[in-house]
């Protein structure tokens, strides 16, 4: 892959905003995985290769041995590039198990993600570990554990994808001060590994934003890209509606609360970690205010001052003045109350 330059810290004009905008916009959590076990590629000796049982030619030899990171004389062992991901967890669309534990969406998960494009595979599967799979060029399968999902990613996709979308961030920049941007970052986003294999193809969408499903879409689109071609804002746009849809990012009814407490409430990324991640790089890259959803009115407004916590209800300006989180919260109390009378008799 082409080597950007040491710039550790992203362009000013971004980073001055990003505390201001990461974590308003309402976002689900999701279902942190059960268990994450990374998996190197054994080194394999010469004595593996040239096992007469084998009876095949040296050229195959050496072709395993590339794909598979043997460790043959003269031929370099890149393990790095070969460790996998191995998740088990719950299907998200199920009901959730009593014992599962979620993730809770925090501003800081965005930026800790752009730190894997050079991490080595155990601070990425750190991470996995505890955020979960991104779910995109990936095997998936359901029947190998009865009622979980079984899931193998690439450690080099995690890095590709955080690079890209740091470079996409740094485009972004230059897009808004009217600067050219640097050919190292759009060399990072087409330096697409040859392990990005698209899913089976999905059936056409007329309203999808691309053209094709979304694995297939990001292929065509860094293929022009490490061409050469079509390095402008539109390719730009492009590859961040790329993103958004490959986390499957768009609006999503939940219920939330207990009780007669409990309400619908619009979010708008899904119960997975790339929803969460893109949503967040599309909104600092846009440069678009954050916003959030009244959970009374279910009108979208501006938070002034901290950003409402997940799970917590959040009152729009007009509901305030109105004053309807006193009277809800008049109300739970009576409920709190009339339940207790209820227990003692």
């Amino acid at each position: 892959m082409p080597k950007l330059k040491n710039r550790s810290r992203l362009d000013d004009i971004l980073r001055d905003e990003a505390k201001d905008m990461l974590g308003r916009t309402p976002a689900q959590g999701w279902l942190k995985p059960e268990r994450v076990e990374l998996s190197l590629p054994r080194r394999r000796t010469a004595h593996d290769y040239l096992n007469p049982y084998l009876n095949r030619g040296a050229d195959d030899l050496i072709s395993d041995a590339h794909r598979e990171g043997g460790g043959i004389v003269g031929r370099p062992n890149v393990p790095a590039d070969l460790a996998k991901l191995e998740f088990v967890q719950h299907p998200p669309r199920a009901a959730f198990p009593p014992q599962a534990h979620r993730v809770r969406p925090s501003p800081d998960i965005l930026e800790r993600f752009l730190q894997l494009a050079d991490a080595p595979v155990e601070q990425i599967h750190k991470f996995a570990a505890r955020f979960g799979a991104l779910l995109i060029f990936c095997r998936v399968e359901e029947r190998k554990i009865p009622g979980k999902l079984f899931i193998v990613e690439r450690c080099e996709t995690w890095r590709y994808f955080a690079s890209s979308m740091r470079s996409l961030l740094r485009i972004a920049s230059c897009v808004h001060t009217d600067r050219k941007p640097d050919p190292a970052d759009w060399d990072q986003i087409g330096a697409r590994p040859a392990s990005l294999v698209p899913a089976k193809e999905k059936p056409y969408d007329p309203l999808s934003p691309t053209r094709s499903g979304g694995e297939d879409a990001w292929i065509a689109m860094t293929h022009f890209v490490r061409k050469g071609a079509d390095r402008d804002p539109k390719m730009w746009a492009l590859l961040l509606n790329g993103l958004l849809e490959l986390g499957r990012v768009r609006p999503w009814l939940v219920w939330e609360g207990a009780g007669s407490a409990r309400r619908p409430k619009l979010l708008f990324s899904g119960p997975n970690l790339l929803s969460y991640l893109a949503l967040e790089l599309c909104l600092r890259a846009s440069k678009h205010d954050a916003f959030a959803v009244c959970s009374y009115c279910n009108q979208q407004y501006a938070p002034l001052g901290r950003a409402p916590k997940s799970g917590q209800r959040n009152f729009c300006p007009d509901c305030r003045a109105r004053g309807v989180p006193v009277r809800l919260a008049q109300r739970s109390l009576r409920e709190r109350l009339r339940e207790a009378n209820l227990a003692d008799t």
